[in-house]
């Protein structure tokens, strides 16, 4: 497998970064499969975080590979710290796409999305990102799920700016981006409860480019000590509304996540936001001590000309 092939093949280079931590159990399975894209990385940039298993072990059987540049922390930094770290030994203009340490990619993962994000902008200089859904799969391989999209009610409205906001629907293992991208993960704030992928999808749907591709590409293994989606499935209808009567009387923490994220963003980054954008971020924070039902009103406001399916399967 030559790993300079990308560059023959799409004058685009592309890095792939992955941030591993005591993944012995599946790492080889996910290498091969980067091994096997039908688009090649030109490099394979790993940072282990201080596994205390056989992870760093493992991946040095590849260092002498061509493309592959592996490091490990000598503390444990925790997942946003790391992979910022590993998007910064990424050289200047590369496509650079996330990794996690146990997923299994379809062979077409880097093909179809470096194809839809080349299409997205002709300018080097403007953030662009592209994401996809992901299937689901147990510890043994088998899927479980063919959309995580579906399992979280997430198909059924369009993904733009006012329903972000609401609600990341970015999975950062998905995610293929250009290497002006750089900058705002590099920007990205320390000890914060939100995700990388949240970060940087919220800065695409606010200044950049964004597209999401027709299809999940990646199996997203699913097991006791990985970071799940099972606790964030679609409810069903007497659920919602049972959820509903519950936090219209009780002290609730509907929305805060979005809104710390919020937060933060505006402080690093609300006079790059287009007029209407920015005001609609405003208004957004100032739900944060908003009663239950208030927020929900926004919710319902902020959605009601981008839902595609709302009450459907």
């Amino acid at each position: 497998m030559n790993i300079n092939s990308a560059s023959i093949q799409n004058p685009n280079r592309i890095a792939v970064v992955m941030a591993t931590c005591n993944g012995a159990a599946f790492i080889e399975q996910q290498l091969h499969s980067i091994l096997q894209q039908t688009l090649q990385p030109d490099l394979i940039i790993i940072r282990d975080d201080a596994s205390e298993d056989t992870t760093f072990e493992i991946l040095t059987r590849y260092a002498n590979q061509r493309g592959f540049n592996i490091s490990q922390n000598p503390q444990r930094l925790g997942v946003n710290e790391n992979f910022a770290k590993a998007v910064a030994d990424v050289p200047d203009g590369y496509l650079i796409a996330f990794c996690d340490q146990d997923d299994y990619w379809l062979a077409e993962k880097l093909e179809k999305s470096v194809q839809l994000l080349t299409n997205l902008t002709t300018d080097p200089t403007q953030p662009a990102m592209v994401y996809s859904d992901l299937m689901l799969m147990n510890e043994a391989g088998e899927l479980i799920h063919t959309s995580v999209h579906h399992q979280r009610g997430q198909h059924r409205y369009e993904h733009v700016w006012d329903t972000f906001l609401y609600g990341n629907m970015v999975s950062g293992c998905t995610i293929v981006m250009n290497s002006a991208m750089k900058s705002i993960m590099a920007a990205l704030p320390a000890q914060q409860d939100f995700i990388y992928d949240a970060w940087l999808a919220m800065a695409a749907f606010g200044f950049g480019k964004i597209a999401q591709l027709p299809q999940p590409l990646i199996h997203y293994r699913q097991h006791a000590h990985n970071v799940t989606f099972a606790d964030h499935r679609a409810l069903t209808r007497m659920e919602r509304w049972i959820n509903h009567w519950q936090n219209s009387w009780k002290n609730n923490t509907y929305l805060q996540e979005e809104i710390q994220l919020a937060k933060a963003f505006q402080l690093m980054y609300a006079n790059r936001l287009p007029i209407e954008k920015k005001k609609k971020l405003e208004k957004f924070i100032l739900l944060n001590n908003a009663h239950y039902l208030k927020k929900k009103w926004h919710f319902e406001m902020s959605f009601r000309n981008y839902w595609t399916n709302r009450f459907g399967g």
